[in-house]
C-alpha cells in the first residue's frame, strides 16, 4: 500500500507524539548529577550558594540545577535558617540515584547553620586548596559503629571530618563554645588521636579556643578564622604551600 506525503507526515507526527509522552517526565542522570547528590548526602545538606561554588557556576545556574533535581524528585529544597540561602537535601530517590550509603536527612533547622559552616570548611579545603581527601561525619560515624558496636556506651568523640592529606587532621567547626571541662575533654581525645587538630570559629569564640589550645598536650591543636581564609591558613600553616596554591 502507498502512502501520500500528507498520510506520512501525519504517522511521523504519532510517533513522535508517543515518544514524546513516553519521555515526559524522565530525567537522565549524568555523572555530574551522581558526584554532587553523593557530596549533599555526605555533607546532609548544602545551599544553593555551595552548589554554584561546587559547580564554578552562577547562583541562577545552581538554582536552575536544584529546580531540576526537585522535579525529578532527588532533592528537597528549603529555607532552614536566618540569613542562609534555601538549602537542598536528598530524597529516598536521590539518595538511590547517588548510590548514596547515608540514611535520609530529616530536614533541622537546628543544624542548618553548622551542617552549612561545616561544607564551607569543605569546599575551602578539599575543593580550592586541594589538600587532600574529606572524611565526612558521617563516614566516620559508620566505621565508629562498626568498631565499636552502635550500642556501645564508650564511643569516641567523633570531628566533624577528617581532613586526609597533610596527615590526618581532625575538623572541629564551633559556632557556639560549649563548655570549658567539655571542650578540654574533646580537645585531649581528638589530639592524642590525629595528627593535628584544626578549629574553626568566629572571631567571638576564637580567644576561648585559642586559649584551651594553647594547653593541649602534644602542642597540635591550631584555631582558624570562620569562614575561613585561605590567607589565614597558609599564615599559621607554611606547610600548606606543598598541598595547595597560595593564595
Amino acid at each position: 500500500m502507498e502512502f501520500s506525503d500528507d498520510s506520512r507526515v501525519v504517522k511521523q507526527q504519532r510517533v513522535e507524539g508517543r515518544r514524546q509522552r513516553r519521555d515526559k517526565g524522565s530525567f537522565q542522570v549524568s555523572e555530574r548529577d551522581v558526584e554532587l547528590l553523593g557530596f549533599v548526602g555526605e555533607q546532609y545538606a548544602v545551599t544553593v550558594v555551595q552548589l554554584s561554588r561546587l559547580i564554578g557556576r552562577t547562583y541562577r545556574t545552581a538554582r536552575g540545577l536544584r529546580d531540576r533535581w526537585c522535579n525529578a524528585g532527588w532533592a528537597e529544597s528549603a529555607r532552614l535558617a536566618v540569613g542562609l540561602p534555601p538549602f537542598i537535601w536528598l530524597t529516598r530517590n536521590g539518595s538511590r540515584v547517588a548510590g548514596s550509603p547515608y540514611r535520609t536527612w530529616d530536614a533541622h533547622q537546628a543544624l542548618a547553620g553548622h551542617i552549612a559552616a561545616v561544607t564551607d570548611v569543605r569546599i575551602m579545603l578539599e575543593r580550592r586548596l586541594r589538600l587532600g581527601t574529606w572524611e565526612c561525619e558521617r563516614e566516620l560515624a559508620q566505621r565508629s559503629a562498626r568498631l565499636t558496636g552502635s550500642r556501645s556506651e564508650t564511643r569516641p568523640h567523633l570531628p566533624d571530618a577528617v581532613l586526609d592529606g597533610p596527615g590526618r587532621v581532625a575538623i572541629e567547626v564551633e559556632l557556639t563554645l560549649k563548655s570549658r571541662t567539655r571542650l578540654a575533654e574533646i580537645i585531649a581525645e581528638l589530639c592524642g588521636t590525629y595528627q593535628q587538630v584544626w578549629y574553626f570559629a568566629p572571631d567571638q569564640l576564637r580567644p576561648s579556643l585559642e586559649r584551651l589550645a594553647a594547653e593541649a598536650r602534644w602542642g597540635n591543636v591550631s584555631v582558624h578564622r570562620y569562614p575561613p581564609l585561605m590567607s589565614d591558613l597558609h599564615r599559621q600553616h607554611p606547610e600548606l604551600e606543598l598541598f595547595g596554591p597560595r593564595p
